[in-house]
Order: C-alpha cells, then structure tokens, then sequence
C-alpha cells in the first residue's frame, strides 16, 4: 500500500492498486460531505444521500424500520426510533484518534464512516468481475490523517483510491484550470482554491469552518432571542434554510408557522434567515480578496472577472452578487457565478479525473 502526498492534485493516499483492463473498471467521484454527500459513476449512476448513519433504539423500533442500520434521509424519517450517527465534521472522519477531550460515545460512533462508505459504494452494484477506482473530494487544507482516515475506512471496498483536494475536483469538472477562483461553500466546510494555471499549492487554498452548518445554528439562536419558547432544532432550520435562504434584498415576508409555549403561531423569520445566512460572506470576502491580491498582478483583473461558486451553499440566493458588490469597490470588475449542477461538481470533477488517468498512472497509485 503506497501512501503519496506531494500536489492537491495527488494529494494523498492511494490504495489497493490493482491492474485492470478499462472495461471491466467502474470509475467514482465521491464527494464525502458533513450534510450530503454526492456519487457519480463511469456507469451513469448519479446520487445525493444524506451522510447520515441510523440504529434502531430498541426492539420497537426496530418493529419500525426494519433493519439493523438504516441511512441517509430515512435517517431523518425515522429519527425518533433511532440512535443517529454523523460521521463527518468539518468535511472529515470524525473520530480517527483524536485527543481524549473528544472520544466517540459509542463503538457504533467508530464504525460509522464505514458503514456510510460500504452504504455509498454498495450503490454502484458493481459486479464481481469489475473492479472500483475512486476518487475522493477532500476539505482544500485536510490534514493527512484526515485523508488517511478516507483510505482507511474504505479498506476493502475499493480497489483503488485517491483523495483530491474538493475545490480543486470542482474546478477540473469545469475545465477550469487557470485565472480562476472556486469557493465551494458545504456544511461544515468553505473552500476556496485559487486556480493558477498549473496544480494548486497549498497557499493557492483555504478552507474555513463558517460554513452551511454554522447558518443552521445562528439561525436557531436568532429565532430563539426573537420569539421564547419556539419549538425549533437543527433539522428544522436547515429544511427551512434549504427552501428559503437569501443574503442582500429578498423577499418582503417569510412567515412560516411554528409552536411556540406549545401553541401554533406564525412567525416572520426574514430578517433572523438573512442575517444568519449573511455570516458566511465576510470570510468569502476576505479570503477571494487576498488570493486575488497576492496573485500576479498582470493576471489579478481576470482572476477578479472569474470566480465560481460551488456547493450546497451556492444557492443562497443573493450570494454571488453580494460577493460582486463587496469585492468590486476595492478591485474593480468583478464577476461571480454560479456553477452548473453545483451539488454535484466535485464528484463529476473526481469521476472526470479518475477517467482521464491513464492505467499506467493508476497503476502506479
């Protein structure tokens, strides 16, 4: 087992490498995420499933779901008869030998990322004559053993594997590969990676934690301050977040209906979704500012006119010409978009790498 680290591009760990003629390979982009996590495959197979792990509480619900160990938005379904696991934080294994001060409460804590894993990749239905190489989204400045932890915990499943830099993977599905600034905005991770024309370095990359997550939870807080006793928890901001989510000039009213001191009320929430939304702009800001005025001044301007927004995130309504309006008194024009398909660009990115690799390079992971 060979363990590279060198560029983002080949940016780690690569594992039971194996010679294979192309027809009986199956490749994979799998972009690994705290909420969602997104698979495409050389077989036309493209999902989203919520990263999500669920065990039956007791015999009753069992009784409910059926099964041992369910997944993804059933999760959700069933939360109440289930004990639920969320294996990734901050777009990485959560637990892989980390301090004391933050252990696993349970075993089932542990085993969660490969049961996740063996769920996801069971999805593709290879069969026993082919063979599985995948490439894997990875936070833009994850440590090794966050990438390790990847490898380790699709030991088996795979026949071979690469874990990329996620920006990175969100730009190569574009053919994006010069003067280019791509901010992919998750739950638990923001990633911005500037594209120089040539692979990323590490100071081409950020990744900071004000995130899609981060929103969820200041909108509770807001929610909580403006109105006491409503009956509001995480998965019910973020549907809420999902459906509504603006930053800048929005719409005259949200009013939505929520129990509060157990009595149904309805309640504007517009003000309490924008500024909670709004929390993620100020490091968007700040990081593209700085990767545009570090880079080489004759190619500033057009990195400014070509930044792309990726990611659950990049449907915020208002978010890519807030950016424009707060980058452009400083720079000039500037020019954000958003990308096509943005929930599923770093696994088409990843999908795409993995089959424009020659064998001889696959053979050599």
């Amino acid at each position: 087992m060979s363990n590279k680290e060198n560029t983002p591009a080949r940016n780690v760990a690569r594992t039971h490498n194996s010679k294979a003629d192309r027809s009986e390979i199956i490749y994979l982009g799998l972009d690994l995420g705290t909420s969602q996590s997104a698979i495409a495959t050389s077989t036309g197979l493209k999902l989203n499933v919520a990263s999500i792990v669920g065990w039956p509480k007791d015999f009753i619900a069992y009784n409910v779901v059926k099964r041992p160990i369910i997944f993804g938005d059933e999760c959700i379904k069933y939360r109440t008869s289930l004990d639920i696991s969320y294996p990734l934080e901050k777009g990485v294994i959560k637990y892989h030998g980390r301090s004391s001060d933050d252990q696993p409460e349970s075993e089932r804590e542990v085993k969660a990322p490969v049961e996740l894993l063996k769920y996801l990749l069971g999805l593709v239905e290879k069969k026993d004559n082919q063979k599985l190489f995948a490439v894997v989204g990875a936070p833009a400045r994850s440590t090794r053993a966050d990438k390790r932890a990847v490898i380790d915990a699709a030991e088996g499943l795979v026949d071979s594997i690469m874990v990329v830099s996620e920006p990175f993977l969100v730009a190569y599905s574009l053919d994006l590969f010069g003067n280019t600034i791509i901010v992919d905005l998750g739950a638990g991770t923001l990633d911005i990676c500037r594209m120089p024309g040539t692979i990323p370095e590490e100071v081409d990359q950020k990744t900071l934690y004000a995130a899609g997550n981060e929103i969820d939870n200041r909108f509770v807080e807001l929610l909580k301050e403006k109105n006491p006793g409503i009956h509001i928890n995480l998965s019910l901001a973020r549907k809420i977040k999902e459906d509504y989510a603006f930053v800048g000039e929005g719409p005259e009213k949200i009013e939505l209906d929520f129990y509060v001191d157990g009595r149904l009320t309805s309640i504007d929430v517009t003000d309490e979704l924008r500024e909670a939304c709004s929390i993620v702009l100020p490091d968007i800001v700040s990081n593209v500012r700085e990767l545009i005025i570090t880079f080489d001044p004759e190619f500033m301007s057009s990195l400014a006119r070509n930044i792309v927004l990726a990611g659950g995130g990049s449907g915020i309504k208002g978010l890519a010409p807030k950016i424009e309006a707060s980058l452009s008194d400083d720079l000039g024009s500037v020019m954000v978009t958003v990308a096509d398909d943005p929930l599923f660009r770093g696994a088409l990115g990843g999908l795409k790498l993995a089959q424009d690799m020659t064998m001889k390079e696959w053979e050599q992971v």
